[in-house]
């Protein structure tokens, strides 16, 4: 009966928590696509450890970031000959200097992330100091679309920090227990700029405040845009053209 209730108490946390754990082998390898043997690789939200078992597989250089504790004493017991790395963190609380304590250090990150923190996770390693070479992650199917889809705010403040930003698939709410409301996606991100620069900020405020008002022309959140981008809206400007507007800005 203890067992019992505990592992309904480490459910009904999970739930709370956000976490669905995904349950299919396709999904789990297509997230991993990138992932080489001799990668360094920071997976948030193993969770019981489903696409763990696929990434060492890959590479044996693995740190996994896990909140629930009583997940990570199910993923210590799971993997305790596998020489991993095992954190009991809140992802968003990691001080990735302190990981790697101050090393210069190549590394990717993959994960099924919670919904409501997805753009938050993805915040921190972008805009981070340690910047990884990719990420591959599983979010919401809306919000994957509009991160991947040109002429979306979120795809332009993306490209931001990174040159590549692709859907890699669709993944039904089927493939996970408990079931979510909703189906995911698959987002990789690569060719992420690894050093900051001073205009990053600045540049993200810039396109925030062209998207205020997104059915409306420009000329109306930027006046002063100029005649020839007046009357486009926001979604019709490339990420190229948004750029060299804020260069002439600035």
């Amino acid at each position: 009966m203890a067992l019992k209730s505990k592992a309904l108490n480490s459910k009904i946390q999970s739930k709370l928590l956000g976490q669905n754990f995904l349950k299919d082998k396709n999904a789990a390898l297509t997230l991993l696509s990138d992932i080489n043997n001799q990668d360094n690789v920071i997976e948030v939200g193993p969770g019981l450890g489903f696409i763990t078992s696929y990434l060492i597989l890959k590479t044996k250089n693995i740190t996994l970031i896990e909140i629930d504790s009583s997940l990570v004493n199910i993923l210590r017991e799971k993997f305790k000959d596998k020489n991993i790395n095992i954190i009991n963190q809140d992802i968003l609380a990691l001080d990735l200097e302190d990981l790697f304590k101050n090393k210069v250090i190549s590394y990717k990150v993959v994960g099924a992330l919670p919904y409501y923190i997805s753009k938050d996770i993805i915040s921190l390693f972008l805009k981070g100091k340690i910047r990884p070479l990719s990420i591959s992650v599983i979010i919401q199917k809306e919000v994957a679309l509009k991160y991947t889809t040109p002429g979306n705010l979120l795809y332009n403040t993306l490209r931001v920090y990174a040159d590549v930003i692709e859907f890699r698939g669709l993944i039904t709410k089927d493939k996970f227990t408990p079931i979510p409301k909703v189906d995911s996606g698959i987002v990789y991100i690569s060719g992420i700029h690894q050093r900051k620069i001073l205009e990053e900020t600045e540049f993200e405020n810039f396109l925030k405040r062209g998207f205020l008002n997104p059915p409306k022309m420009l000329k109306s959140s930027i006046p002063d845009i100029g005649e020839k981008y007046s009357k486009y809206r926001a979604h019709q400007l490339s990420f190229e053209e948004w750029r060299q507007l804020f260069i002439k800005r600035n």
